[in-house]
């Protein structure tokens, strides 16, 4: 039984990879609805405040559940800031979880963008998860700092990150080395600008750019709250592909159809 349990989960994993692979690109950002286990109290800690800022960041109708975020840039490599260190990680240690696909908007990574996107991953790789961060990002968005970080009480310094930080660094690391050319004044790329249709005036009039340490999983979720950056490519849940839903051949939904009469 415990042989053929193996082979069921080799095979369920292999099948899962194979669908996101032939959806999935280097430079894609993967964001993650984790579950804990009941006495996994720093994870859900972790969770609560991420969660907790995202909703009220960006409202109960948008994408807030998301808790994690990770860039995939190859099967055997995704960019991960997670307990207890950053890490690079195959695709199979998480292709079976509930994950949404975002790919940036309005260019082409080439493989250029891919090479300087990973040199900066691998320079985070070792990095400390920061749990004490999480709880900063809360609290600056309880007290109304929802784009700045201006308040750090759990904050330990620049050797800890959370995940989507990292992953906002790589693509600013990018951004720096070779998108923005002869422009200093513009030093940062992503989540920049309010889009007018989604937020008030008063909170567009007193924007200044969203601080890299502020960068949340939702950022990448809600995107067209800013300059709509990402696009949402897939969703992926237990290794299914539940966003967008496949397209069944009609003549194969004739023959279901009929079986089910017959039945």
């Amino acid at each position: 039984m415990g042989s053929n349990k193996k082979i069921e989960d080799k095979k369920k994993l292999k099948e899962a990879c194979e669908e996101i692979l032939k959806i999935i690109r280097p430079g894609d950002v993967v964001n993650q609805v984790n579950r804990c286990k009941w006495w996994e109290f720093w994870l859900a800690i972790g969770f609560w405040g991420i969660r907790n800022y995202q909703k009220r960041l960006f409202g109960r109708n948008s994408n807030w559940k998301d808790d994690h975020c990770m860039i995939f840039f190859n099967k055997e490599n995704t960019f991960s800031v997670e307990l207890p260190k950053a890490v690079m990680k195959p695709l199979t240690n998480y292709c079976l979880t509930d994950i949404s696909i975002y790919r940036i908007r309005n260019m082409d990574l080439k493989e250029e963008h891919i090479k300087v996107m990973r040199k900066a991953a691998d320079k985070m790789v070792g990095t400390d998860y920061d749990i004490g961060q999480l709880l900063d990002i809360a609290i600056n968005g309880l007290i109304g700092y929802e784009h700045q970080f201006r308040v750090r009480i759990f904050d330990f310094g620049k050797k800890k990150k959370v995940c989507s930080v990292g992953v906002r660094a790589s693509f600013e690391y990018l951004y720096k080395e070779k998108l923005r050319g002869s422009d200093p004044k513009r030093r940062r790329w992503l989540f920049n600008e309010l889009n007018p249709e989604k937020w008030p005036k008063e909170k567009i009039k007193n924007y200044k750019g969203t601080d890299i340490e502020a960068t949340t999983p939702a950022h990448f979720a809600n995107s067209d709250y800013f300059s709509h950056e990402f696009e949402l490519i897939a969703r992926f849940k237990d290794g299914v592909r539940i966003y967008p839903k496949k397209r069944i051949n009609p003549i194969v939904r004739l023959i279901r159809k009929i079986k089910e009469r017959l039945l």
